[in-house]
């Protein structure tokens, strides 16, 4: 059984290498072919981008390989014999530390790599100190959050016969709570100030009210502080929503497209797909907890480890993204559908050019090369390719 599970993960990051150096090749051929929608030297610039990425995406493959091999031949082995103490919840948050712990640190390096490629293309401005202030406060906020989050799922394995149902109900609940307080996280690393353009806040606030949309407020958030790209988003849920503008967004837009990019958003919300995608996410819970709450003993035999809270939970966090990899391609076809429409409906509320005029802007900021193939946009993009996108509107017009 061990032997089977390691070579499903060893099959699924060798098909993941395969796709990060198919994509690259077809990088390298479109980029042959000339510049499209961006100007010669962003294309080629995004194009450069696109392959380093590709090319950081199979080192971080190649790491996930090494941790699965090393946690189950041997590693969560010598971790229990030296920290575990049958009943004690504790212990059991201890081996997690130890887990997590050293994850952390072996894939730290390729984080810092990430985050100096990042400044290399100009994305990346903020200073080394502040990247580890910002780690520093991720570490604390997990082991405070997280703690208190493995604490609770570790009572249910440890306790409830059928303990996958209610810890999949205790995880879906702990979801919608952190969606909900969100902002409050949010304000941990950036400062949110009320949007100050009394114009562009009436504006908004008009196109909010066409489809009924109240929020808490319009903020704007100084991402500038570390980062370059574009953004705005919609945070929390219920009566704790808020606008969010990147004041990047606001220095690259005019107002128009902004509004454009906001109707869009707004288009999620009159589709309901907030709502939508919280249910697609309990059903990838659902089957992540109902394939790890049926493992079978034998396998906890090999592994020479107790059955325990803490194991079932390393053994879920080690092959959750290979599951998630396996149902990402149908979510996404989702997701893709929800995405014209929020188009369709932001080109209503304002303007399909300010829309297009604002994804060009979007896609020539962020680097994003705008060519994808289609087994690639299949499984991995959540969003339609921007290419798609400009045709569907250049067809609505």
């Amino acid at each position: 059984m061990l032997g089977i599970l390691i070579g499903l993960y060893g099959f699924y990051v060798f098909i993941k290498i395969l796709l990060e150096i198919k994509e690259v090749f077809f990088v390298k051929k479109e980029f042959e072919k000339g510049a499209v929608l961006l100007n010669p030297k962003d294309f080629e610039i995004s194009a450069v981008y696109s392959v380093t990425k590709h090319t950081m995406n199979i080192f971080n493959a190649l790491i996930s390989l090494f941790l699965v091999v090393f946690w189950l031949s041997g590693g969560l082995f010598i971790v229990n014999f030296l920290i575990y103490k049958p009943d004690s919840l504790i212990s059991e948050l201890e081996i997690l530390a130890i887990f997590f712990g050293v994850n952390y640190i072996l894939t730290l390096p390729i984080n810092i790599w990430e985050k100096h490629i990042d400044k290399k293309f100009g994305f990346n401005v903020a200073s080394w100190k502040l990247f580890f202030i910002d780690e520093i406060k991720k570490i604390v906020l997990f082991i405070v959050l997280g703690g208190a989050f493995f604490a609770g799922l570790i009572y249910f394995i440890d306790n409830f016969k059928n303990w996958w149902i209610w810890g999949f109900l205790f995880t879906f609940a702990v979801m919608i709570l952190i969606n909900v307080l969100y902002p409050i996280f949010a304000a941990l690393f950036n400062k949110f100030e009320p949007l100050k353009d009394e114009e562009l806040k009436n504006d908004i606030e008009n196109l909010m009210s066409k489809v009924g949309f109240k929020s808490s407020g319009i903020f704007v958030m100084n991402a500038s502080k570390r980062d370059t790209r574009l953004n705005a988003y919609f945070a929390g849920l219920g009566k704790n929503k808020r606008v969010v503008l990147f004041d990047t967004l606001l220095k690259k837009l005019n107002k128009k497209e902004i509004l454009a990019v906001l109707g869009h958003e707004l288009g999620h919300f009159k589709h309901k797909d907030i709502l939508k995608n919280i249910a697609v996410v309990g059903i990838m819970l659902f089957v992540l907890f109902f394939i790890f709450g049926n493992l079978p003993g034998s396998l906890f035999k090999e592994l020479m480890i107790p059955k325990t809270g803490a194991n079932i939970i390393i053994l879920a966090l080690l092959f959750s993204d290979l599951i998630f990899f396996i149902l990402q391609p149908f979510v996404n076809l989702i997701s893709r559908h929800n995405e014209f429409a929020a188009d369709e409906t932001g080109a209503k509320l304002v303007d399909k050019k300010a829309l297009a005029s604002a994804l060009k802007k979007l896609v020539s900021e962020n680097k994003h090369f705008p060519k994808v193939s289609e087994i690639y946009s299949f499984i991995y993009y959540s969003h339609p390719p921007i290419l798609e996108r400009l045709e569907k509107l250049k067809n609505k017009e």
